[in-house]
């Protein structure tokens, strides 16, 4: 039997929980995933090697490590919350050193700019889009944050810098620089923004606010027709990349990014680290002529 309402109630939680972020959504898409493959289970008959058998089938799908971790770790909140909810004494299936899986760490990727290209290339005629995956790209904005701005939050003076009040993780706000690029494509689209009492700047077709799922399916669209792939956040990563690139003090970075972890930031160190790129291309020299005399060797 399929838990629609377990798993309805199991959002509100979460959106409750964390006002303003995109954790219950993906949580309650989690656990839906996991009951459309258990077809027949109940919440109360899952057991510890039906989660084994979960795994299984989304590592042969060929799911990355964080996505079924992610999941694993959705499903294990939702046993807590169904257990509560109904007042019952039952072990959570869902063990956590049998069933979280070592995802590593992998690195940011970030968009290329043959890539970009193609991307704004397709965008040209709209300039809503124009103006938010520059913002993600100059701003370093995450998907959610585009859909929370407000009109309110545009902060443009003769005597500052223009900026936006950007409402992060955790409902922290921070202060986000806009380059000139940015500024120019968002007047742009405001200039021409349909007139409404909405105060969110971006719109859908009906006039209502676009969502997140409206702006991934819109850069999807775009994907297919440029024969590419790219996913919303690898625009915070590229900006990131960039800025730790030109020589940015990593605690700037962070600040713009609004990381709560300078850690998070130190990861585009790795991108992008200029001195030890420098020490590889002074030290390898002292290795290549020893390569070619074995290599000239093995083939007489």
């Amino acid at each position: 039997m399929f838990p629609e309402k377990d798993i309805d109630g199991f959002e509100k939680y979460w959106r409750r929980r964390k006002p303003g972020r995109s954790t219950a959504l993906h949580y309650a898409s989690d656990v839906r995933i996991f009951f459309h493959w258990a077809h027949g289970y109940g919440p109360a008959d899952i057991s510890v090697h039906v989660i084994d058998w979960f795994i299984e089938w989304q590592q042969s799908l060929g799911r990355a490590g964080s996505t079924i971790r992610r999941r694993v770790i959705a499903l294990r909140m939702f046993f807590d919350y169904y257990a509560y909810a109904h007042d019952l004494d039952i072990q959570n299936p869902v063990k956590p050193r049998r069933h979280y899986v070592d995802c590593g760490e992998r690195l940011p990727r970030v968009i290329a700019d043959e890539d970009l290209n193609k991307l704004f290339s397709l965008m040209e005629n709209n300039p809503r889009d124009r103006a938010i995956f520059t913002l993600m790209l100059h701003g370093g904005l995450r998907v959610g944050e585009i859909t929370t701005l407000k009109l309110s939050d545009v902060l443009v003076t003769a005597s500052i810098i223009p900026r936006l009040r950007v409402c992060g993780k955790g409902q922290k706000e921070r202060i986000v620089f806009i380059s000139q690029t940015a500024q120019y494509l968002l007047n742009a689209y405001l200039a021409i923004r349909p007139k409404t009492t909405e105060k969110k700047i971006f719109l859908n077709r009906k006039g209502s606010p676009i969502s997140i799922t409206g702006i991934q399916l819109q850069l999807a669209s775009y994907c297919r027709k440029a024969n590419i792939w790219a996913t919303s956040h690898q625009f915070r990563h590229t900006f990131a990349s960039r800025l730790i690139t030109s020589g940015m003090p990593v605690t700037s970075a962070q600040k713009l990014l609004g990381h709560k972890s300078i850690r998070t930031t130190q990861r585009y160190i790795e991108l992008s680290d200029q001195q030890v790129e420098s020490d590889y291309h002074r030290n390898i020299q002292f290795l290549e002529p020893q390569i070619q005399y074995e290599e000239i060797s093995h083939g007489n």
